[in-house]
């Protein structure tokens, strides 16, 4: 039997997948949609068990692909050949290109939504946008779909510095900063904000805490020689940026919500104004450069144009990627709202946090899932005591939530305010590598 010899761009491809641990964190979210798609097959299962385990396995696929290509991925591996003819000496990890890719997935959802209404439009299913007859509507969609892009661009920013278990504990605290957010703009007349007893807000403020013990922990445990890295404090407080202005998008999805603007009409409306927005930002914007491309640019700050065109330039199939996070991020906010319109809400936004937390406390747990090593004393105490308080806190506040929903309500869950809110979170491109 003749063995056939693996050409250089296979080897290539074999050496990427097995270093960057390609395959290991996708174990969970593929066995997750396999089970939610069997399930679903099954009408004895395809009710409520059915749509939450598609849902955690589209949610935990989205998560850990973006971790994935933002920070871990090996685009080259060291030894390689730039095209000025520089050897690599390290490998080159992820693509730090959080404001290009947003405004890339902004326009690649509008193209999907161009092919999805094409196909559908001689169909019973025809979608049907809503009109947008005034000025103000104009006003307002650009307004959310400017706040929109920004969280996104910042969540997907601070992800290039920090591990995504990091991302995701802080992102808990969404709920906290939403509140306060809601509070502000109903001193300001603009919202009506619902009543909050005192044992909600306690959990909030004791699952903020929590997450501030583990940022600390972290940040501390992999401390040089006593000095903080400077680069994942920059990326907590982008990240913490990020959470601001994700409760302001929540808080306008509340305001705007009267609009009744469907998925299809949010990504028909907003993708491209969303996408030019943050053009000024790939253009002009210069951050640090991590994960060995300091080597590429010869330089420690670069902009996410120069960023992109030189990984066009290196890795050209790392474009494929960058578009197939657009059809991922479209295909995700599809399965949200699906299961936002079968369940609820509040059960969906309880969903999506225990799918967070399954995450965290998975990479945690099982090592063949951890691509960084766990710190040791003291560090991995606080780190635990505080994961564990953190989940416990907001699912007794998720909790409390369903509890006060009113349980004879009738509207439409598709025109609540809450359900765009939740269409419109950054939890659609939340990554996950690892804490």
């Amino acid at each position: 039997m003749t063995e056939v010899p693996m050409v250089p761009d296979h080897m290539f491809m074999a050496i990427d997948f097995v270093e960057s641990n390609t395959f290991r964190p996708f174990i969970i979210p593929v066995a997750g949609l396999a089970m939610g798609c069997a399930m679903m097959a099954i009408p004895r299962t395809s009710g409520t068990a059915g749509k939450l385990a598609l849902y955690f396995g589209a949610q935990s696929f989205m998560n850990i692909f973006m971790g994935w290509f933002m920070r871990t991925h090996v685009p080259m591996s060291r030894g390689g050949t730039l095209p000025n003819g520089q050897v690599l000496l390290d490998d080159l990890h992820g693509c730090p290109l959080g404001f290009a890719l947003t405004a890339v997935q902004q326009v690649v959802s509008f193209f999907c939504f161009v092919v999805v209404y094409s196909c559908l439009y001689f169909t019973p299913y025809k979608i049907r946008p809503k009109k947008i007859t005034s000025l103000y509507e104009v006003l307002c969609i650009c307004l959310f779909g400017c706040v929109f892009a920004l969280n996104i661009a910042l969540n997907n920013f601070s992800r290039s510095y920090i591990s995504i278990g990091l991302n995701l504990v802080i992102r808990s605290c969404l709920s906290l900063t939403t509140f306060l957010t809601e509070q502000g703009l109903a001193k300001l007349g603009l919202y009506n904000a619902k009543p909050h007893k005192p044992l909600e807000v306690a959990l909030l403020v004791a699952g903020v805490v929590c997450a501030a013990a583990f940022t600390l922990a972290k940040i501390l445990s992999v401390s040089d020689g006593g000095q903080p890295d400077s680069s994942m404090i920059l990326g907590v407080l982008v990240c913490v940026l990020s959470l601001l202005c994700g409760s302001l998008n929540m808080a306008l999805a509340g305001v705007l919500g009267e609009m009744k603007l469907s998925v299809y009409d949010t990504v028909a409306y907003t993708s491209i104004p969303a996408a030019l927005f943050l053009l000024p930002l790939v253009l002009f914007f210069k951050k640090p450069v991590t994960g060995g491309w300091e080597q590429v640019f010869e330089t420690s700050l670069a902009s996410d144009l120069e960023i992109f065109l030189k990984v066009v330039m290196v890795t050209p199939r790392t474009l494929a990627l960058l578009l197939l996070s657009g059809i991922f991020a479209f295909t995700y906010n599809i399965v949200q709202l699906s299961t936002v319109q079968a369940l609820s809400p509040s059960s969906t936004a309880f969903g999506g946090n225990f799918n967070k937390a399954a995450l965290v406390l998975l990479t945690m747990i099982v090592p063949a899932l951890q691509v960084h090593s766990l710190p040791g004393r003291p560090w991995i105490f606080i780190i635990w005591a505080a994961v564990l308080g953190n989940i416990v806190a907001f699912a007794c506040y998720s909790y409390l939530q369903i509890h006060d929903k009113h349980p004879q309500q009738t509207e439409s869950i598709a025109d609540r305010p809450e359900v765009q809110a939740l269409v419109h979170s950054s939890e659609q491109v939340e990554g996950k590598e690892g804490v």
